[in-house]
C-alpha cells in the first residue's frame, strides 16, 4: 500500500500535534508546580498550536512559557489576602 500525499501530510499533522501536546506538557506541569496554574494552561495550548503549525515553533514556545513561569515569583499567601482582615 502506497501513501498519497493527503494521508502523508495528515500523518505529519497528527505527529506534529502529539509533539506540541507532549512538550505542552513541561509548562503545563512547572506552572501547576509553581502555583502559575494559568500560565501552564496558556502555556500548553500555544504549544499545542505551535506544534501544528512547526515542531521548531513548539520548542520556543515552551522555551517562552518556561522562562514566563520561572521568571514570576511563585504565588504565596500574602499575595492573594490583601484585604487586612484577619481570619
Amino acid at each position: 500500500m502506497q501513501l498519497n500525499y493527503t494521508q502523508f501530510f495528515l500523518y505529519i499533522f497528527i505527529g506534529q500535534v502529539i509533539l506540541g501536546i507532549l512538550l505542552g506538557l513541561i509548562p503545563f506541569f512547572l506552572g501547576r508546580s509553581r502555583g502559575k496554574a494559568s500560565l501552564g494552561n496558556w502555556g500548553l495550548l500555544a504549544t499545542i498550536v505551535a506544534g501544528a503549525i512547526s515542531p521548531l515553533g513548539a520548542l520556543i514556545a515552551v522555551g517562552i512559557f518556561v522562562w514566563l513561569i520561572v521568571k514570576k515569583p511563585a504565588a504565596t499567601a500574602d499575595t492573594v489576602d490583601n484585604s487586612g482582615d484577619e481570619l
